[in-house]
């Protein structure tokens, strides 16, 4: 019997969505990524910290070292 491994559970969440502008994002990204936080729980780690709620900031849990890259692209047009 082959047996997965699931995420635990993060408890109740509401997802938000938000669109920075590229400069933004960029830099989200690269301090997500140094952080070994996903892009979301980088920006949810920052807004609790700002709003004085830091026991909401997720915590890094990722071990990269395990993850494989994926390449990405330069700029994509829809079509």
């Amino acid at each position: 019997m082959i047996s997965l491994m699931a995420r635990p559970s993060k408890g109740q969440r509401v997802p938000i969505m938000a669109k920075p502008a590229v400069p933004l994002a960029e830099v989200i990204k690269a301090n997500a990524t140094a952080a070994g936080l996903s892009y979301g729980e980088y920006i949810t780690a920052l807004a609790a910290e700002s709003l004085g709620m830091p026991e909401y900031a997720p915590r890094p849990r990722r071990d990269l070292r395990n993850e494989l890259p994926i390449p990405q692209e330069e700029r994509t047009t829809a079509a």
